[in-house]
């Protein structure tokens, strides 16, 4: 059954293309994707700063998160925020607003996506990003600066085959993005480049080693409590799923 269903809008000007979720702008614009437009409104209630600055605001009682899409690696020398256009539906902010509404939909624990932007000049886009912010939850690298018990890891590892069970990949799947709210519960953000494919378990056990990698990565960059025995635990829940 459908989690929630949502109205989305288009809306489309001169060189820019709007997704919107009714439930939390009546229209947009792009001021909403300007961290200074929410600054001037006294709407800011926090950042991030990481590749880039991830604004934390709140619109008419939403928590909201705004990311601007920004390149990694040596590419990033070369353009900061630059992407090749092939069409709307394959632009980072559009197919990412796409998949959150459908596995919302599907009932899996993800943020509601708000607002997308996309500036296309010539043969190149910029983009933006609106979606819920997860109320009192805390990413696993702060979770895990305590010890978690056995049941920690067999929830998250029904969690994480749930999603695989829909055919989830996520491309970046670590301990960064993956969520604990004050009531237990996982949730995984960050579905740029994500999507849906046949379940089958060679991308499965990628995305598997990739979690754990992040897993072993954090435990000697933030010395996390976390030990080879959690990954058993896990695992097995996985796979009991």
């Amino acid at each position: 059954m459908p989690k929630d269903t949502f109205t989305i809008e288009n809306k489309h000007y001169e060189n820019k293309f709007y997704l919107f979720n009714k439930a939390f702008f009546s229209d947009a614009s792009p001021d909403i994707f300007l961290g200074s437009y929410w600054k001037d409104k006294g709407a800011i209630t926090g950042q991030e700063t990481g590749r880039g600055t991830t604004w934390f605001l709140q619109h008419e009682g939403h928590d909201l998160v705004l990311r601007h899409y920004l390149r990694g690696g040596l590419i990033s020398k070369i353009s900061k925020d630059n992407y090749l256009y092939k069409n709307l539906k394959s632009c980072r902010s559009i197919s990412e607003f796409h998949i959150l509404n459908e596995l919302n939909q599907l009932g899996l624990p993800v943020p509601i996506p708000a607002a997308a932007q996309v500036i296309r000049n010539g043969l190149t886009y910029k983009a933006d990003l609106l979606t819920q912010r997860i109320p009192n939850a805390q990413d696993l690298v702060q979770v895990l600066k305590e010890r978690q018990n056995k049941a920690f890891y067999q929830q998250l590892g029904l969690t994480i085959s749930r999603f695989h069970q829909y055919g989830v990949y996520h491309a970046d799947l670590n301990i960064q993005n993956i969520l604990q709210d004050k009531n237990k519960q996982f949730w995984l953000i960050d579905f740029d480049r994500a999507k849906r494919l046949k379940p089958q378990p060679k991308w499965q056990h990628s995305n598997l080693d990739r979690l754990k990698r992040s897993f072993e990565k954090e435990k000697v960059r933030y010395d996390i409590q976390w030990e080879e025995s959690d990954w058993a635990i896990f695992s097995k829940a996985y796979q009991k799923q």
